[in-house]
């Protein structure tokens, strides 16, 4: 989640004072071609299960189509040092385009029927996307605004890019109904070339003066990790957080369809919702509690995730689905915090393999998270289909709350704590 600025927010303005005008629109051309990008995905995400399965009439193979795209995030510390090795604009253009070129030829693959080559196409597109978000969100998009506005930009790129997401899943319904499958990839290729195109427009940056020796780089990305202050805890309070809420909208859909018996245009609009929520969350962050620190902030957040996951266990159907799109709110607000904490904490010539090793763990966590959830959510007794996600999720609010108060008594003690 998936990070701090007390001052001078000014939400009522869009563009941040101070910036220079070309500045501002560069950062919303890279956030509306990520959008343009995150739309397309969502192509991809409901064309390869939909035509693995009425291909090879194996729902295994289906679901390990997205699954296996999930799968290089445990690599991302690996990929992280790849970022901090060259110039981050040169990196973001090459794993766009590298996106494009291999999605593009999935279509050509499910032609020919050479289903374990489309699951390497997928593997290394994830590889790629891994090196595109770590490159975009922490190296690119907090250099394209002032310093004292990177809430305010993460807080758009993020709404922006949920909206994106919100919209995707019936415009892509909609285009396999019409075009097919392969359009509907093809579509999606041509997104991330466009967003390719865009790269070439945003500023070099000078490259950091990193380490070459790739062992040295992943021995350094680790001992980063653990000496930064705040980040290791981050890092346990999101992980342990995703444990039990990660998977959240997938069980959702089982709950829905499965257990409830809705159709599936119904199904998709609950899950709609909780995308929606998700961008409202993101949208609003550098609105609420401006006057409060960061780590105050992230523990607000953090106890509305817990609050709406105890609200998930209730028998009733509608306060379940209010429940959801409170829960995907609360955590496209934290997304939003969260990241420009990273973005404070983490040092330039660092920041790649550090939240590599962050995303790796995180990322990780809801990967575990599907296995628990899709236990539990087959239980008889709704109180129980849910318990996971509320216990991790309040755990992981005491451990982010023990940060603060630490924090508070070291200030008391004339000592200075992390900030």
């Amino acid at each position: 989640m998936s990070a701090p600025e007390e001052t001078g927010r000014g939400a009522a303005t869009e563009q941040p004072p101070g910036a220079p005008g070309h500045r501002v629109s560069r950062f919303w051309l890279l956030t509306g071609s990520s959008a343009a990008s995150e739309l397309g995905t969502t192509f991809l995400h409901l064309a390869m299960p939909v035509t693995i399965l009425a291909g090879t009439g194996s729902s295994v193979l289906a679901a390990l189509s997205l699954g296996v795209q999930y799968l290089p995030f445990v690599l991302s510390p690996a990929l992280g040092s790849l970022i901090d090795g060259f110039e981050r604009r040169r990196v973001f253009l090459v794993s766009e385009l590298a996106q494009g070129v291999l999605v593009a030829l999935i279509p050509l693959l499910l032609m020919a029927e050479r289903v374990e080559l489309v699951f390497a196409m997928l593997l290394l597109t994830s590889c790629a996307n891994v090196v595109s978000n770590l490159t975009s969100d922490f190296g690119l998009l907090p250099t394209l605004v002032p310093p004292d506005r990177v809430t305010w930009a993460y807080s758009k790129f993020a709404a922006t890019t949920e909206a994106a997401r919100c919209l995707g899943p019936a415009l892509a319904g909609l285009v396999l109904a019409t075009l097919g499958t392969n359009w509907a990839l093809w579509i999606d290729a041509a997104t991330f070339l466009l967003t390719a195109l865009v790269a070439l427009a945003l500023p070099k940056r000078p490259q950091p003066p990193v380490e070459r020796g790739f062992l040295r780089m992943q021995v350094e990305g680790f001992r980063s990790f653990r000496r930064l202050p705040g980040i290791p805890r981050l890092t346990l309070s999101l992980s342990m957080h995703n444990l039990g809420a990660g998977a959240v909208p997938i069980v959702m859909v089982l709950l829905v369809q499965g257990t409830w018996g809705w159709s599936s245009k119904w199904t998709g609009l609950v899950i709609a919702a909780g995308a929606a929520g998700s961008a409202a969350g993101a949208w609003v962050a550098d609105r609420v509690w401006v006057d409060r620190t960061p780590e105050q902030r992230i523990g607000r957040w953090f106890v509305l995730c817990a609050a709406s996951c105890a609200l998930l266990l209730l028998p009733w159907q509608p306060v379940v689905i209010a429940a959801f799109i409170c829960l995907m709110a609360a955590e496209g607000g934290m997304n939003v915090t969260t990241n420009e904490f990273r973005f404070r904490a983490i040092p330039d010539e660092v920041a790649g393999r550090t939240n590599a090793v962050m995303r790796a763990f995180i990322l990780g966590a809801l990967a575990l998270s599907s296995f628990l959830l899709g236990w539990s959510v087959a239980l008889p007794e709704q109180v129980y289909r849910f318990a996971p996600a509320l216990l991790a999720s309040a755990l992981a609010a005491v451990l982010w709350t023990g940060v603060r108060r630490s924090a508070g008594s070291a200030s008391a003690a004339g000592v200075s704590g992390p900030t």
